[in-house]
């Protein structure tokens, strides 16, 4: 393309590359959420507290059930984005979308998986005391969650 014909264009192009980098960000908050995920059940299924494992505590169980169908739902938001981008359609909504939820449940699972951990799980030793440090920053480059929402409300009331 002629740069002659960029002119002017350099909000539009800057939001476009902000676009992709807030699925680049989506898909990183899935895949420590992931971890956090697998850090917790596989805790859960060895330590043991009263004579059972963390695992049969029905409490527990619940916890982890709401952990993976949030990260689920995470998952599919950024998989959804993922498709639009290789197919050529506008992503600003659905990227937002996907950075915005994935990013948020990380650090719920992140949260809860450390919660599970109880206090080992700020002990270095372990991975989620790490992952939980980590993921913070998620919520807040690429345009922090309440940028998202602005993005995306914007967007749907035009």
């Amino acid at each position: 393309m002629n740069p002659i014909d960029l002119e002017g264009q350099g909000f539009k192009i800057a939001m476009a590359t902000l676009d992709t980098g807030r699925l680049g960000v989506a898909a990183q908050s899935i895949g420590v959420a992931q971890g956090c995920l697998d850090e917790a059940v596989e805790y859960l299924k060895e330590r043991k507290q009263f004579g059972k494992r963390l695992a049969d505590f029905q409490a527990l169980s619940f916890m982890i059930a709401e952990m993976a169908t949030k990260l689920e739902a995470a998952k599919q938001l950024t998989y959804r984005a993922a498709y639009m981008m290789d197919t050529k359609q506008d992503i600003t909504v659905a990227a937002s979308m996907a950075k915005y939820y994935a990013s948020e449940v990380c650090n719920e699972i992140a949260q809860k998986a450390l919660q599970l951990h109880g206090g080992y799980g700020f002990i270095k030793d372990y991975k989620i005391e790490r992952m939980f440090r980590d993921c913070r920053v998620f919520t807040i480059y690429e345009g922090t969650s309440q940028i998202q929402l602005m993005v995306i409300g914007s967007r749907l009331l035009k």
